[in-house]
C-alpha cells in the first residue's frame, strides 16, 4: 500500500498536470505582454513627452530627497574609486552606498560602465530618469503576466494591469524615493511565487525568489523587509494550512534560500565594505510612520469623492504621506465583500475548474499574508497605547521605521484578487432570482474596470512631476561666469562645510538643512569633486555623528575629527548669505581666523584652515580662564560667581561610581530613557532660569532624550505651566562623547513646585546622565578643575603651554 505521503505527491503531480494543459498560451502572454507594455508606452509619452525627449535635460520635482537621490548617484559614477563607498558627504568618513539611497547596484552598474564603455559622467541623471519609465513600463507587463497567469483573458488581464500600474502607491515616489518607484517589484514577487506554488519541484523557483530578493534590496533596503516579511508570513500560512512533516521540511528550507540566504549575503557585504558596530539600532518613527485605514481605504485628498466626504459627510482625518496607499473602490469594496464572507471568497462551483484548485492555495496564502501584514504596518498590535512594550522585540525590523510602505503589499494582492474573483464571478452568473440577464455578466466585468480606469486617470491628473533644469550639467549651473564655481579654486580645499551645517540620517541627532543651501552645496560638491563634510543619509554610525557634529559646536576641546583628516588642507565653509547673522552668532570659532574667498548674494565662501581653527579654540579656552583669574569671585560650593548667584542646584553624581561612563569628578547617573529621571521636584523662587546637562552622546538614542517641566500650586496642586521639550533641539556643545543640552524656563508663581524629570517613552536604552545645573539666567557661574574650566556648565579642556 503506498505511504500517505507518496499519495499526496502523486495527487500534487497529478493536480500541476491538470493545471498545465489548460494554462494560457505562450504565445498569448507574449504578444499581451509587448501589447500592454506598447500601451503603457503610449500613455506615459502622452503625459510626459517634454522630458522623455530629452530625458538627460532635467531634474524631477523640488523634493529634497530626490535631488539627494541624484546627487549620490552621479557622485559615486563620477568620483567614487570603488563599488561600495561613497565619498560625497559625511567626510572624511563616507558611507556604505546602500545608506546613501542611490540604489546601489544601478549606480554600480553605471560606475563599470563609465570606466570600461563609455563615461556616463555627465549622463547620469538622464539614465537615471529613463531607469524609472523603464520600471513603470516593466510594472505594468509583469502585472499582466500575473493576472494572465492566473487564467484571465489576454484583454482583461491588460486593462486591469494598466489600472493598478497607474493608481498605484508607488507612482507617488516617481518624484522623490526613486529606489521606492519601481513597481515591478513586488509583482513580479507575486509572480514568481506563483510559480513556485504551481510547480512540482520548487527548488529553483525558491532560487529565483532569493535572487529577485536580494538584487532588490540593493535597489531599496526597504524591498528586503517587505519580501521578508511577506514570505514569511504567506510560509506560516501555508504550514498550518497543510500541517505535515514534509510540507514544513520543504517550505522551511526554500523560506531560507528565499529570506535567509539574501539576509546573509547582504550583511556580509556591508560588513566587509564598511563595518560599522555603532549604527543606530532605534531610528525614530517605527510607531510613528505607520499605515493609517484613512490613507488606506479613502481616496486621496484631491480627489472629489474625498472632498465630498470630507465636506458633507464627516471630517476626515489627515494623514501623513508615508502612510498615504490608496487600494481603490474596487479592492476596497472586494475586502468588506470578503470579511462579510468570512474570508470565503471563492465559490465552491469553481473547484471543477483544474487551474483554480490549484491556484486557490496560492491566492488565500497571498492575501492572508498581505492582510496581516497591512495590520501589521498599521501598528497592530506594538503601536496601540500600553503595547508599545512590544517594539523592543522587534530586532531588526526597528530599521523599517517607515511601516506605512508596507502597506504596498495589499494594494497589489487586494486588486489582483479582487479582478480574479470578479471575472470569475461574471463567468458563473446565473441572473437575479430565476430573472436571467446574461448580459449583466458584462457589467460585473466592464464596470469595475471602469471605475479603476477613472481612478487612475484622476490619479494621474493631480500627481504632475515638476521639472527643473538639470544641475548636474556644470554648463547648466555656472552659466555666469561670476558663479563661485568659475572664480573660486577649489582644489586648494579638501572639504565643503555647509554653514548652517545639516546632519540628518543619524536619527540620534537632526540638524535640518536649508534646501536652497543644501542644493549650493551638493551642486558643488559634484562638480569638483570636493567633498561635503555634512550628512544627509541613513544610519550614520554613531561615533561618526558625534565627531562631525563636535567640530560645529562650542568648543571644549580640539575637535576629534581633526585626527580623522587626511591632510592638512584648509576647508571651504559654504555660508547662505540670508543666514550670515545667525551664522556669525553659531559658529564664532569657525570664523574667527577663516578668510573671505567668495562674496556673492548667493553664497559666501571663507576658506578655514586647521591651524586657524585650532588657534581660535585655543583663545576661546583662555577668554574663560582669563575671566575667571580677571574677576572677583563669591564662592557657592564647586561654582564661583562675580556676585550672588541666587537660587541654584547643581548635581555631579559624583557618588554613584558605578556607571562605565563619566563625564567629569567621579561618577555618573546611569538610568533606562523610558524611566522617570527625576532632576527636582521642590520649590524654586519665581524667575527666569537655564537647565543645562550632560548626557553621553555615543550610546544608541542618547541625543534623543526628552525634558518635562511641570508647575504646579503649592497650595491646591493646579497645573500652572507644562513645557515639554526633546533635548536634541538644545544641543549646544560637545567634549569627550558627552553633549550639553540647555534650554531656559520660566516659574511663573511665588509659592510652587516645579517638577522636572527626564523620560523617553517608548524607548527602552540606557541612558547616562551627568553635571545638571539650574541657575537664574542673568548671572554667570564659573568653576575650575584639574585641566578643566567651565563657564555656565560649558567645559573647556586647558592646553598645556
Amino acid at each position: 500500500m503506498p505511504h500517505p505521503t507518496g499519495i499526496k505527491a502523486v495527487e500534487e503531480q497529478i493536480e500541476t498536470t491538470l493545471h498545465n494543459l489548460v494554462r494560457p498560451k505562450r504565445s498569448h502572454a507574449f504578444w499581451g505582454f509587448w501589447a500592454v507594455v506598447a500601451i503603457a508606452f503610449g500613455l506615459l509619452w502622452l503625459k510626459h513627452a517634454d522630458w522623455l525627449a530629452q530625458p538627460n535635460a532635467y531634474m524631477f520635482g523640488e523634493s529634497p530627497d530626490g535631488f539627494k537621490n541624484y546627487m549620490t548617484t552621479a557622485w559615486h559614477v563620477r568620483h567614487d574609486s570603488t563599488y561600495v563607498h561613497y565619498g560625497g558627504m559625511n567626510y572624511p568618513y563616507g558611507e556604505h552606498v546602500l545608506f546613501t539611497d542611490n540604489q546601489p547596484i544601478f549606480s554600480a552598474g553605471l560606475q563599470w560602465w563609465s570606466r570600461n564603455m563609455e563615461n556616463l559622467g555627465n549622463q547620469t541623471v538622464g539614465v537615471m530618469n529613463m531607469f524609472e519609465f523603464l520600471s513603470l513600463l516593466l510594472g505594468a507587463g509583469i502585472l499582466f503576466l500575473l493576472l494572465h497567469r492566473l487564467h484571465l483573458p489576454v484583454w482583461y488581464a491588460g486593462l486591469a494591469a494598466l489600472g493598478i500600474l497607474f493608481l498605484s502607491p508607488q507612482y507617488g515616489r516617481f518624484d522623490g524615493h526613486f529606489g521606492l518607484s519601481h513597481t515591478w517589484i513586488f509583482p513580479l514577487l507575486l509572480l514568481l511565487l506563483y510559480r513556485y506554488e504551481v510547480r512540482h519541484s520548487r527548488r529553483y523557483q525558491s532560487l529565483q525568489i532569493g535572487i529577485l530578493v536580494w538584487l532588490a534590496a540593493q535597489l531599496h533596503f526597504y524591498y528586503f523587509g517587505l519580501s521578508a516579511l511577506f514570505l514569511g508570513l504567506y510560509t506560516i500560512f501555508q504550514l498550518i494550512n497543510e500541517p505535515s512533516l514534509r510540507n514544513f521540511r520543504v517550505r522551511m528550507s526554500h523560506l531560507v534560500v528565499m529570506v535567509v540566504l539574501p539576509f546573509m549575503l547582504l550583511n556580509i557585504w556591508i560588513h566587509w565594505a564598511n563595518y560599522a558596530a555603532d549604527r543606530p539600532a532605534n531610528p525614530y518613527g517605527f510607531t510613528t510612520y505607520i499605515g493609517y485605514w484613512e490613507g488606506i481605504f479613502l481616496p486621496y485628498e484631491q480627489f472629489p469623492l474625498y472632498q465630498w466626504l470630507d465636506r458633507n459627510i464627516i471630517k476626515i482625518r489627515r494623514v501623513d504621506g508615508e502612510t498615504q496607499a490608496y487600494i481603490g473602490a474596487i479592492a476596497f469594496l472586494f475586502t468588506l465583500w470578503a470579511i462579510r464572507k468570512r474570508f470565503r471568497i471563492f465559490d465552491p462551483a469553481w473547484e471543477e475548474m483544474a487551474h483554480h484548485r490549484l491556484q486557490k492555495r496560492y491566492l488565500y496564502g497571498i492575501f492572508t499574508a498581505a492582510l496581516l501584514l497591512l495590520l501589521f504596518s498599521c501598528g497592530f498590535p506594538f503601536a496601540i497605547k500600553g503595547m508599545d512594550w512590544m517594539v523592543k522585540y522587534m530586532g531588526p525590523l526597528r530599521q523599517f521605521r517607515g511601516l506605512g510602505r508596507f502597506t504596498w503589499s495589499f494594494y497589489y494582492v487586494a486588486n489582483v484578487l479582487a479582478f480574479y474573483v470578479l471575472w470569475h464571478k461574471s463567468m458563473y452568473f446565473k441572473g437575479f432570482q430565476g430573472a436571467r440577464f446574461p448580459w449583466f455578466r458584462w457589467v460585473i466585468v466592464a464596470l469595475p474596470l471602469l471605475v479603476l480606469g477613472y481612478e487612475a486617470y484622476t490619479f494621474q491628473k493631480i500627481k504632475k512631476l515638476t521639472l527643473k533644469e538639470n544641475l548636474a550639467l556644470r554648463e547648466v549651473y555656472a552659466k555666469s561666469p561670476d558663479h563661485w564655481l568659475n572664480k573660486v579654486d577649489f582644489k586648494q580645499f579638501q572639504a565643503l562645510l555647509p554653514l548652517p551645517y545639516y546632519h540628518v540620517g543619524s536619527e540620534n541627532i537632526w540638524l535640518d538643512y536649508d534646501f536652497p543651501h543644501y542644493t549650493k552645496v551638493q551642486t558643488t560638491a559634484l562638480h569638483t569633486g570636493v567633498p561635503d563634510m555634512g550628512v544627509n543619509m541613513s544610519r550614520t554610525p554613531i561615533g561618526e555623528m558625534v565627531r562631525s557634529v563636535q567640530l560645529v559646536t562650542a568648543p571644549g576641546q580640539i575637535p576629534e575629527i581633526l585626527n580623522d583628516l587626511p591632510n592638512n588642507q584648509p576647508i571651504a565653509l559654504m555660508i547662505e548669505p540670508s543666514r550670515w547673522d545667525d551664522v556669525q552668532r553659531r559658529y564664532r570659532h569657525l570664523l574667527a581666523h577663516a578668510t573671505p574667498v567668495y562674496d556673492g548674494p548667493e553664497l559666501k565662501i571663507y576658506s578655514l584652515a586647521m591651524d586657524s581653527l585650532r588657534l581660535a579654540i585655543r583663545e576661546s579656552t583662555q577668554k574663560v580662564a582669563g575671566e575667571i583669574a580677571a574677576k572677583s569671585m563669591t564662592g557657592n560650593g564647586k561654582w564661583q560667581s562675580e556676585r550672588p548667584a541666587g537660587w541654584m542646584m547643581s548635581q555631579t553624581f559624583d557618588s554613584l561610581t558605578g556607571s562605565p561612563h563619566i563625564f567629569q569628578g567621579k561618577g555618573a547617573y546611569m538610568a533606562r530613557m523610558s524611566d522617570t529621571t527625576t532632576i527636582w521636584n521642590k520649590h524654586i523662587p519665581k524667575g527666569v532660569y537655564t537647565i543645562s546637562l550632560w548626557v553621553y552622546a555615543k550610546s544608541d538614542m542618547g541625543m534623543t532624550e526628552e525634558i518635562k517641566l511641570i508647575e504646579n500650586d503649592l497650595g491646591d496642586g493646579h497645573e500652572i505651566h507644562f513645557q515639554h521639550e526633546g533635548l536634541r533641539f538644545y544641543l549646544q556643545q560637545i567634549v569627550n562623547g558627552w553633549a550639553l543640552f540647555e534650554l531656559s524656563f520660566e516659574v511663573y508663581g511665588e509659592q510652587t513646585k516645579m517638577n522636572i524629570f527626564l523620560q523617553k517613552k517608548g524607548v527602552d536604552v540606557p541612558f547616562y546622565l551627568d553635571e545638571v545645573l539650574i541657575k537664574r539666567q542673568d548671572n554667570t557661574l564659573y568653576r575650575q578643575s584639574t585641566g578643566w574650566v567651565s563657564r555656565d556648565n560649558f567645559w573647556f579642556q586647558l592646553f598645556e603651554n
